[in-house]
């Protein structure tokens, strides 16, 4: 639940929509590329905890944050190279302070931190993220995603978790997870067909993994979060 003024941030593969507002109501969204968020390099707590599905959520002034949002619409409406330049830079600032506040108040640090962005790898992290997001229903292999980004398997695995923090597996899983728990949520399909659908290759692995992911079976999911009609 969010608050007036609160500002909340998380990764899109995470199944999102708005349930239930109050009236006259009026919230902003805004999407972020992938590669810009990468390339913006964030604290590595922050990051991890973004691409782990954390939904993280800060303080904000309401009446500021209304100007913002209200001015970067302005701005990508005029469409010029130079507005949505300005966007993403009031963008990464405005997360910035956020990732700091967060970590400020944590006073966390991940085991495992992640690694500095290299400019000229970005393009490579991009290449395989992207080629993931428009084929992870179908069947993966590790030859498949290097490929896209013309690297060796080894190095694309290696390159790959140093920069996402995970590994291209359980990157993958996270986005069928994501896929099927938004089918379990919007639709009337049978729990076969949303594993297959959403790109597991058995329905008792699908069972496995979203138990262990979710803490509860797909029937029980759906019967907690489904809107009712």
């Amino acid at each position: 639940m969010l608050e007036a003024g609160q500002l909340a941030f998380f990764w899109a593969t995470l199944p999102h929509q708005v349930v239930q507002v109050q009236e006259q109501t009026r919230f902003h969204w805004l999407t972020i590329p992938f590669s810009s968020f990468l390339q913006w390099r964030l604290p590595p707590a922050f990051m991890q905890r973004v691409l782990r599905c954390e939904c993280l959520v800060g303080p904000g002034e309401v009446a500021l944050l209304q100007s913002q949002f209200q001015q970067w619409r302005t701005d990508l409406w005029g469409q010029t190279d130079e507005q949505n330049q300005i966007v993403l830079l009031e963008v990464e600032a405005c997360v910035r302070r956020l990732a700091l506040t967060l970590t400020a108040d944590s006073g966390t640090h991940s085991s495992e931190p992640l690694q500095a962005m290299e400019p000229h790898l970005l393009s490579k992290i991009d290449q395989m993220t992207c080629f993931i997001a428009e084929h992870y229903v179908e069947p993966l292999h590790t030859e498949d995603i290097a490929e896209a980004a013309h690297l060796h398997p080894n190095y694309a695995m290696s390159l790959f978790r140093k920069h996402v923090g995970m590994s291209m597996l359980d990157y993958i899983t996270r986005y069928r997870l994501a896929h099927a728990q938004r089918l379990l949520i919007t639709t009337d399909a049978n729990v076969a067909t949303i594993a297959l659908a959403a790109g597991f290759g058995s329905v008792s692995r699908f069972y496995s993994i979203f138990k262990a992911s979710c803490g509860l079976l797909p029937g029980e999911y759906r019967s907690g979060l489904r809107l009712p009609d």
